[in-house]
């Protein structure tokens, strides 16, 4: 059996750093905002929360949606570096990772004491059977839908997810994951669920759920980067920030090519007021890293043309075109995986048809 071949060897520079700050807000600010949301946490101890909650399909599922919902709670903790707010997921934060990176660590973390308590063994050696499927899957652990599906994965056989890579993420629900089974294995609720305790108790999902649904307010309106004749100078808001450290990395850039500085800063602007429809379809449906992300829309954009480009994928932009495309890159091997000069040439085709 060959290993995921994006198996991480080294941890890059920084990495560790990032991953205990960011443990120690999960588990100090970001506990107590949870705890003041839902009076039902107060029956957790303060220093069980973290691990509570982390062992927890149903209230893991609940915190994350109570997150999306609530936002404007955590908005100390959603600040750059700079102390500036962030709106963008895909924006790093003081901590120098971004609320779609940490999603990922928490939804990976789940996983790993899911399967330990499924399978047996330390899911962070590739010997035993939960660091073999850990192994396996990690890279597909990325978003929030997935958590209540993670009970779901444990019965997977390796083979499979090897198989699946990128196609797993299509399989959105827990009868679609069954159906690859060999053969019906026990009722997951009485196999993979934890014994009971004073905590399953807690009203999470969906009735706190439905207590705090109001909409978070809409994102106060991008900064505009400095008019055009001034010079390279650096943008001004957190998501113009995060396209121009994309667009000038130099493995996005030698497929681009060289843009003035007028170019980068009219691009940049185009990137930063893609609407939501862009970041469903394309960044979170094909699973898209940010310097593939950088690519495609750039791409995009070279092709249409700025004014093809913003009524397409800025605001409000139209949703059904974005879909056929995000469906055109799907259907000829767009993902994670692939080169970023392959899906430049991918993109070109999508949007040319």
């Amino acid at each position: 059996m060959t290993r995921p071949s994006t198996v991480r060897l080294v941890d890059p520079p920084g990495r560790l750093e990032a991953v205990h700050f960011i443990n120690e807000a999960l588990k100090g600010p970001t506990a107590a905002i949870f705890r003041g949301l839902v009076p039902g946490f107060t029956s957790i101890r303060r220093d069980d929360f973290y691990d509570t909650v982390m062992d927890s399909t149903e209230l893991l599922t609940g915190c994350l949606q109570i997150f999306q919902l609530q936002r404007t709670h955590f908005s100390s903790l959603l600040v750059d570096e700079r102390g500036r707010p962030v709106n963008d997921d895909r924006v790093r934060l003081r901590c120098g990772r971004s609320v779609q990176d940490i999603v990922a660590m928490i939804v990976r973390t789940h996983a790993k004491r899911r399967f330990r308590s499924a399978l047996g063994g330390d899911p962070n050696d590739p010997a035993t059977r939960s660091g073999r499927l850990y192994l396996a899957i990690r890279d597909y652990l990325l978003h929030d839908w997935q958590v209540p599906l993670v009970p779901h994965y444990a019965p997977l056989p390796v083979e499979t997810v090897l198989r699946l890579g990128p196609g797993l993420l299509d399989l959105r629900d827990p009868e679609a994951l069954r159906a690859l089974l060999p053969s019906v294995p026990p009722p997951l609720a009485a196999s993979l669920a934890p014994a009971p305790s004073p905590i399953a108790t807690v009203p999470v999902a969906p009735s706190v759920v439905a207590a705090l649904s109001p909409p978070p307010p809409a994102p106060p309106p991008l900064v505009r980067l400095t008019p055009a004749g001034a010079g390279p100078a650096r943008p001004s808001s957190p998501q113009e920030e995060f396209w121009w450290d994309s667009l000038t990395d130099p493995s996005v850039a030698q497929v681009l090519g060289k843009h003035s500085p007028n170019e980068l800063r009219e691009l940049v602007a185009a990137l930063a007021g893609v609407n939501d429809t862009v970041r469903s379809e394309l960044f979170a449906g094909l699973s898209l890293s940010t310097f593939q992300a950088a690519v495609c829309l750039s791409t995009a954009f070279r092709v249409l043309g700025r004014n093809s480009f913003t009524t397409l994928f800025g605001l409000p932009g139209k949703p059904a075109a974005i879909a056929t495309i995000a469906k055109r890159l799907r259907e000829r091997g767009a993902g994670s995986r692939c080169d970023l000069k392959t899906l430049a040439r991918l993109t070109e085709a999508a949007v040319k048809v």
